[in-house]
């Protein structure tokens, strides 16, 4: 989610008030945090050290969700978490961004344009993980779930092609759209009724 900066300086924390106690100059706060911020103009992988609540946690990890997990637990610590209703409701808010995003890039590809359209893609990946969380559901084995139904389907579907009758093309890349979309259809039909003899015994 990118932040309005004209909303952010509404409701931005004074430097002064929250740190004169510690380092007696509100003004040297400021300029030691700009000082953490400046690796951000070179690397959009840069990380603000952290002081206590994301400490031990690398966001640049390849395992992604193990990163989320231990981002989302650290969060909790703190009481950042949403209702369900809340969730839902950033997640529809989160995919109208990204919307924005890709077309200011079909508009202007810049690396800046699609750096903002991958992370707006990042922020709904990250609140449907919240989404999965909250239900009781782990995020990864629920991908794992969606690739192997998609595996299995496009398999199935390419298998019906191949058994039709000959006013449809042999191969799924020779099929029309609306070819497609009935195999896709059938296939889901198929796979669904199989699987559904398993929670019957």
């Amino acid at each position: 989610m990118r932040v309005n900066f004209n909303t952010y300086n509404n409701y931005s924390v004074s430097m002064k008030a929250n740190t004169t106690s510690r380092t007696g100059n509100g003004a040297k706060s400021e300029t030691e945090l700009k000082r953490l911020l400046e690796p951000f103009a070179l690397n959009k992988k840069a990380k603000v050290p952290p002081l206590h609540i994301m400490k031990g946690i690398n966001p640049n990890n390849n395992d992604v969700f193990d990163s989320f997990t231990k981002i989302d637990d650290a969060t909790r610590q703190i009481n950042f978490v949403k209702s369900q209703s809340a969730w839902d409701d950033c997640l529809l808010e989160e995919i109208e961004e990204f919307k924005v995003a890709r077309k200011d890039y079909e508009i202007n590809k810049t690396v800046q344009n699609y750096d903002h359209m991958e992370e707006e893609m990042g922020d709904i990946f990250y609140t449907a993980a919240s989404i999965a969380k909250d239900s009781g559901i782990d995020p990864k084995e629920a991908f794992k779930a969606t690739n192997r139904k998609f595996y299995n389907r496009i398999n199935i579907m390419e298998r019906l092609c191949s058994f039709s009758d000959n006013k449809t093309p042999s191969s799924l890349k020779d099929c029309k759209d609306y070819e497609r979309r009935a195999l896709w259809n059938a296939a889901k039909r198929k796979l669904y009724d199989a699987q559904s003899l398993q929670y019957q015994n």
